[in-house]
């Protein structure tokens, strides 16, 4: 049986913000039932350790979060959060008590109006910590620089841990720096969401090796950035994942990803393969 570093679950694709650098979906509308969540995680069962609640939309959104979380402990996986933090307040103490929650990404350059958003998160993660990684995430950089926002956003940081001048040049410089026990800092430059009009490219990709996405409408796609399913390789709520992954289309992209030459008009666009 096929091994996944993980699998990425959209269990929404409903998001409470609308930022620019997050590209923006046609799809319907949708919250994953617990009946479907159930029947992927049956499916997936074996393939992977741990599952990555997020490909588009915001997870703390859906009205059974801790449910997902728990059913998947009943499944022994563990789960990975990307979130945007402006929900992380309401839902910190029943996230503090999932065993299996083994880390939370938040974009802390997301575009929100709150004016304690940065605090509020600060503060919600302190028990959280405790069990859980905590990554902040800086993903919107050009040539790795940290621009005005991500200053101001790095010097709130400081601030709340009483970081030493030391930790902040690492921060400004390296990525993923430890500043807390269990607490990181990762940056990186904005990535181009692919499409078909971008630019062709060769070039290795990951995807199908070491993931494997599933949309909210149980659409399996090759990796987290098909945010609109245009590479279907079928639907796990309809067909067995080996049937999935034994089909002519995935096959034939599994080859030529190999090969460093995408046959998928997506992925022939997809810049982000040039980071490899």
């Amino acid at each position: 049986m096929r091994k996944y570093k993980k699998i990425y679950i959209e269990i929404t694709n409903h998001c409470n913000l609308n930022c620019s650098y997050c590209s923006k979906t046609k799809r319907k509308k949708k919250y994953m039932s617990l009946e479907e969540f159930e029947m992927i995680l049956q499916k997936i069962k074996g393939y992977t350790d741990y599952i990555y609640l997020h490909i588009k939309g915001e997870p703390l959104l859906h009205p059974n979060i801790i449910e997902f979380i728990n059913l998947a402990n009943d499944y022994q996986l563990k789960v990975n959060l990307t979130t945007n933090g402006t929900l992380l307040k309401k839902v910190s103490k029943k996230l503090g008590n999932c065993n299996n929650l083994n880390k939370i990404n938040i974009s802390l350059h997301s575009e929100q109006n709150s004016k304690n958003y940065f605090e509020e998160i600060f503060d919600s993660i302190k028990d959280l910590s405790k069990n859980t990684t905590i990554v902040y995430r800086l993903w919107t950089l050009n040539n790795n620089q940290l621009d005005e926002k991500s200053t101001k956003i790095v010097e709130k940081i400081k601030d709340y841990y009483h970081l030493s001048t030391k930790i902040v040049e690492k921060i400004k410089k390296e990525k993923n720096i430890n500043i807390y026990p269990q607490i990181y800092v990762d940056k990186d430059n904005e990535f181009e969401w692919p499409a078909i009009n971008n630019h062709k490219s060769c070039g290795y990709c990951y995807g199908l090796k070491t993931h494997i996405g599933i949309l909210v409408d149980g659409t399996v796609v090759p990796c987290c950035l098909d945010a609109e399913g245009i590479v279907n390789l079928g639907n796990i709520l309809k067909d067995d994942l080996e049937d999935i992954i034994n089909s002519t289309r995935y096959k034939n992209l599994q080859k030529s990803f190999q090969d460093r030459n995408p046959c998928e008009e997506l992925c022939k666009n997809c810049t982000f393969k040039e980071r490899n």
